[in-house]
């Protein structure tokens, strides 16, 4: 059960698309929902004789402020028939708001961020964004694509290899996964001994699963000639399912993270939400 959502709004298309989600998501579990409206103020330049704030300076800062605060008010009217969603303006300072946002997702049990399926680049806030929150704060994120819209919740594909990411996907997956008819554990093979061997893991995963009250069953596919990512959103285009479960790889470089290329893919093809957990 799920108790604690945080949606950080990143001022793009798929800020809606995000809250209706977590809205959704959050009623169906009893769960608050905290809609995070963060303020850039960048600090003062260096270097300068006087280093006394001009005018001109705190009337801009005020300004963000004041388009913050609208932008929230707004959101607040349009969430009010929520019981349990909660909207809050919050000031980065000097801090990056992917830095305050990691710090505020300590307390949330899931963190729902507005995707960039379609484009063919990641949008920068975004992607900011969704390494604070995976790989600093090490939430799990369900990035939500664009142009969702609820659409029963049929089938959910989880995406399984016998990593700590992928297990620590499925367990945070499963108030999500609850909420679906049926489940599909897929393993993508590289070689045809891999299709043919027999697994003991995915068997004890589906027994896990249906302990759960989950209809869950499990199969491989062969992925030789193409990239997982593509095989995994087909299949699951094929299943029309509503939900991707995934396990989130990057690597860090000191303090900035660079995506594994399968999450990458993800991101910009997946036209359905996509849960991660690093």
């Amino acid at each position: 059960m799920l108790k604690d959502l945080l949606v950080p709004l990143a001022d793009s298309t798929a800020d809606d698309a995000a809250i209706r989600f977590a809205i959704e998501l959050g009623e169906s579990q009893g769960a608050r929902v905290r809609i995070i409206e963060t303020v850039y103020l960048p600090p003062p330049a260096i270097g300068t004789p006087d280093p006394t704030p001009r005018p001109s300076f705190l009337a801009a800062q005020d300004a963000l402020r004041k388009e913050a605060a609208d932008r929230a008010a707004r959101i607040r009217a349009r969430t009010a028939e929520h019981p349990g969603i909660s909207v809050e303006v919050h000031e980065a300072g000097t801090e990056t708001p992917a830095e305050l946002a990691a710090q505020l997702a300590f307390s949330a049990d899931m963190a729902i961020l507005g995707g960039w399926s379609g484009f063919a680049t990641p949008d920068p806030i975004g992607l900011a964004l969704f390494n604070a929150l995976l790989f600093e704060a090490g939430r799990p994120v369900v990035v939500i694509p664009p142009h969702w819209r609820p659409s029963g919740n049929a089938c959910a594909i989880v995406g399984w290899k016998g990593t700590p990411n992928a297990c620590r996907a499925l367990h945070a997956a499963i108030p999500l996964l609850q909420l679906v008819q049926s489940v599909q554990l897929v393993e993508i093979c590289r070689y045809r001994d891999e299709l043919d061997e027999a697994d003991t893991v995915m068997p004890s995963l589906v027994e896990h699963l249906r302990s759960w009250g989950i209809a869950a069953s499990a199969t491989k596919l062969s992925g030789r000639h193409r990239r997982s990512s593509e095989v995994l959103v087909d299949h699951a285009n094929a299943a029309k399912a509503s939900l991707i479960v995934v396990g989130g790889y990057g690597h860090s470089r000191l303090r900035e993270w660079a995506i594994g290329g399968m999450t990458r893919e993800l991101l910009l093809g997946a036209a359905i939400p996509v849960l991660y957990a690093h």
